[in-house]
């Protein structure tokens, strides 16, 4: 992981665990003590260099706030990309897949890269631009199949999944 932060290469991280409920990590902001804390049973790469991202914002060298974090985290290397961005809008069929397929990380990958691009030039709304493009691709790269074609599908019914959602209750026989 350090390899993809030069910036941190002669500071010492404080790594912990994150025991607050909800929360996957937790970056500090103070620059004279730098740490991250994390939560071991659900630890992806991303959310560390998402917390490693913090760091830097903590140093001035990438804009402050939860979004830009996500964006300058997905801007380091595909390599980092095994979930999707908590805090930035990507289409729920790319949300959804845990871990997620090298070509969908290259394409979060330059995606944000051309958002950084973008604000670079002076463009204010890169964030929206990135979630466009991420959408845009995404729709180019699924293929349209009819809605009831598609539901009918993925339907799995199981006598489980029937007792969870109240439908019918099930007896268990006598043997």
């Amino acid at each position: 992981m350090r390899g993809f932060y030069p910036e941190l290469e002669r500071v010492t991280v404080r790594v912990g665990l994150a025991r607050k409920r909800g929360v996957l990590g937790w970056g500090s902001l103070d620059p004279d003590h730098p740490g991250i804390w994390v939560r071991p049973r659900r630890l992806e790469a991303f959310t560390i260099a998402h917390e490693l991202t913090h760091l830097l914002q903590a140093r001035g060298l990438v804009p402050r706030g939860e979004r830009a974090c996500d964006l300058w985290a997905l801007a380091r290397s595909p390599l980092l990309v095994d979930a999707c961005p908590g805090y930035l809008r990507v289409p729920v069929e790319l949300y959804r897949l845990r871990p997620l397929p090298p070509r969908d990380a290259a394409l979060l990958h330059r995606a944000a890269h051309r958002a950084i691009d973008a604000r670079d030039r002076g463009v204010r709304g890169y964030l929206r631009h990135f979630e466009q493009d991420v959408a845009a691709a995404c729709r180019d790269a699924l293929p349209a199949a009819p809605a009831v074609a598609k539901a009918r599908a993925l339907q799995l019914v199981t006598p489980a999944g029937l007792v969870a959602r109240g439908a019918a209750r099930l007896r268990s026989r006598p043997r």
